[in-house]
């Protein structure tokens, strides 16, 4: 009767250790990409504490590409200008809200919270962002989502002219 219990026990263990979807192995992809994007947005802080751009888009692939729904650029040379130009007009840091993470790509739900160095003006901005990583632990893409209306007269300098 003990070996009966027991064996379905174990079934239910088991069982239950199969369906459990959840559960991420040690070493997974998602797990890297979780602390690869965890590492990227406090360089983004740093780098912006910094003023130091190179600190930022080391995180990204050289054929990187970058969509807004102000601009979008190809390639780290245009995609490094454009921080260059944010870095310059403002003082910004992200606030992390959510990570979540699939596969090679992660969502990334935060605030941009921002002074504009030139107006001393303050913002803050809800948005999303989904990083895609390529097989050398680099980011090659990332698309930002926002509402511009929240930007304001500072549109123009999130736009990288």
């Amino acid at each position: 009767m003990f070996g009966i219990h027991r064996s379905i026990s174990v079934f239910l263990l088991s069982l239950g250790l199969l369906f459990s979807v959840n559960v991420k192995a040690a070493g997974s992809v998602e797990m890297q990409v979780e602390s690869i994007i965890r590492q990227a947005l406090t360089g983004y802080n740093n780098a912006m504490e910094a003023e130091d751009t190179a600190e930022w888009v080391k995180y990204f692939s050289d054929n990187v590409s970058r969509q807004s729904p102000l601009s979008n650029q190809s390639g780290k040379k245009d995609f490094t200008e454009f921080f260059n130009a944010e870095f310059k007009a403002f003082k910004a840091k992200y606030e992390v809200k959510q990570i979540i993470v699939h596969g090679r790509t992660a969502a990334i739900v935060y605030t941009w919270e921002a002074q504009h160095k030139a107006s001393g003006d303050f913002l803050k901005v809800p948005m999303v962002a989904i990083y895609d990583m390529d097989t050398s632990g680099r980011f090659s893409a990332v698309t930002y989502y926002f509402d511009t209306a929240k930007l304001g007269k500072f549109s123009k300098d999130m736009a990288g002219n």
